[in-house]
């Protein structure tokens, strides 16, 4: 016997998780700008948090477009104004898988055969990189979770 949930607990579900994903970005954007500026103690030090691929004030300014784009995500999900579309939910399925498992491959390998190699040994941006892909495989899951079951319901 197939029992369905109520409407809305699927996109509250995504919704919770979306919003605790990008809680950890940001705070990953905000520990690193704490520590650039104002370094404390208890967080690790600034280079611990950058791998240097980009200058810093490049690398924060694409991490306020990627918070500004999680966060009309979230709005538009809780206002229920962010249509599911198959299309994209695949998209994002394949761009997250893609970017989970390179990222993967990168921590595993950094904490192994390539630990000699500098970018590989950049754990904290690696992790955070892992969490930019599980929002990305979350949002794939709204969108094809509710593509179809919108479809089965029309």
């Amino acid at each position: 016997m197939h029992t369905s949930r109520p409407p809305d607990v699927v996109p509250r579900v995504h919704w919770i998780l979306l919003a605790l994903l990008m809680a950890a970005f940001l705070f990953r954007v905000a520990a690193q700008a704490i520590q650039a500026r104002h370094p404390v103690a208890w967080l690790p030090p600034f280079g611990a948090w950058h791998s240097a691929t980009l200058p810093y004030w490049q690398l924060l300014l694409s991490q306020f477009v990627i918070l500004a784009a999680q966060l009309w995500a979230l709005v538009a999900i809780l206002r229920g104004t962010h249509r599911p579309r198959r299309w994209l939910g695949l998209t994002l399925l394949v761009l997250g898988a893609a970017y989970f498992a390179f990222m993967l491959f990168r921590l595993i390998g950094g904490l192994t055969f390539l630990s000699h190699v500098p970018w590989f040994q950049a754990v904290l941006p690696t992790v955070f990189h892992l969490v930019l892909a599980s929002f990305l495989l979350v949002l794939a899951d709204f969108h094809l979770r509710l593509a179809k079951r919108n479809t089965c319901a029309a």
